[in-house]
């Protein structure tokens, strides 16, 4: 559930008129410096959180560059599409399902941290946008999770490709949740709206120590789009686990100490670099291919889930929404029919991942 635009019908409801006092108040109460709302239509009045551009932290202009090698590869105009075969654990039972990773660049406005293609100097930031899209069954019901995180493509600071912003949709058939998280240098801000009184709706801000990395960003990181991670040697230091995995474990979004560790391995016959990371009981092995473009061929994790590269393609998929575009699913490894409830075609028919809608000027 996506956080609904400012109607005349809602404004008055408790629910609403409480949140938007906790957005009001956060700057103050949590030692953020106030500033008027920003004009213009990313950051204007009205915006939920006005403060992004100053609260992420980032400098005036970013120290480097991405490099031609990078833009000659991703900025062709188009998206990378990796189909994958999973296994979800959920409920204490394994659940098979398929997965979409789309990594595809952007324009945003740093203001609001929104795609937006009119943006321009000093407002316009590159983003490499990953989405990870999902779903499967549990019994009756299915599962629908969409996840998407926005890492600027140039250096500003710290380990490259460090995201500004992540964000978790899940629903099911008992409700929906919805978490936003906007990572700043020295702490990262949590908008989380559930159906669940256990989870509620909450604003928080959480403190966060240097050089702290998010789990979600590692599958852009780990890949070495444009130089070696960490500078190719291992990593000791705080990690925010995957919103997912927090979702499903119940756990509190806060750093935990963890290391990730590097080796050369080969999975099939493909030379591959693994990366083991491990944080606090938690264990996640990622296979990465040495050879360009560095897919991300698998991965497992100690709680069950397990993830299979089937194909991958280059497309402008955003336009592949006419009847009969269908069947384009099947060149990624995936079910042309999408998902389908018990009842509904065949038993073993596997989900579909969700799309982006087209957008009016540019996809991605």
């Amino acid at each position: 559930m996506s956080v609904p635009s400012p109607r005349p019908s809602s404004r008055n409801t408790p629910r609403f008129l409480a949140l938007m006092g906790m957005v009001a108040l956060a700057p103050t109460l949590m030692g953020c410096a106030s500033e008027s709302p920003i004009p213009g239509p990313s950051g204007g009045e009205g915006a939920l959180l006005p403060d992004l551009a100053t609260f992420t932290g980032l400098p005036a202009a970013p120290r480097a560059s991405a490099s031609s090698a990078f833009w000659d590869h991703w900025g062709d105009g188009r998206a990378e599409l990796s189909g994958y075969r999973v296994t979800i654990p959920r409920y204490g039972a394994p659940r098979e399902g398929e997965m979409a990773l789309i990594y595809v660049t952007e324009p945003h406005d740093r203001r609001s941290w929104i795609k937006d293609d009119d943006a321009t100097s000093p407002h316009r930031v590159e983003v490499l946008k990953l989405i990870r899209s999902f779903q499967f069954l549990t019994g009756i019901y299915p599962y629908s999770v969409f996840s998407s995180v926005f890492s600027p493509v140039d250096r500003w600071g710290g380990e490259p490709f460090h995201p500004v912003r992540i964000h978790l949709d899940v629903q099911e058939w008992c409700g929906s949740v919805s978490h936003r998280v906007w990572p700043a240098q020295d702490r990262l801000r949590s908008l989380r709206l559930s159906y669940f009184a256990s989870e509620g709706e909450t604003l928080r801000e959480v403190a966060l120590p240097e050089g702290t990395l998010f789990e979600e960003a590692l599958l852009i990181q780990l890949r070495e789009l444009d130089g070696p991670f960490h500078e190719g040697g291992d990593w000791e230091g705080w990690l925010v686990r995957e919103l997912w995995s927090l979702r499903t474990g119940h756990g509190p979004v806060e750093p935990v100490r963890a290391r990730i560790s590097r080796s050369s391995a080969t999975r099939g016959a493909v030379p591959v670099t693994r990366f083991q990371i491990e944080a606090e009981g938690y264990q996640r092995t990622i296979d990465v291919e040495e050879a360009a473009p560095r897919r991300i061929l698998g991965w497992e994790t100690s709680t069950g889930e397990v993830a299979e590269l089937l194909t991958t393609e280059r497309l402008a998929y955003w336009s592949l929404n006419r009847l009969g575009d269908e069947g384009v699913r099947e060149e990624l490894g995936l079910s042309p029919e999408g998902f389908l409830p018990p009842g509904g075609g065949s038993a073993c028919a596997l989900p579909e991942a969700d799309s982006e809608p087209p957008e009016a000027r540019t996809g991605g």
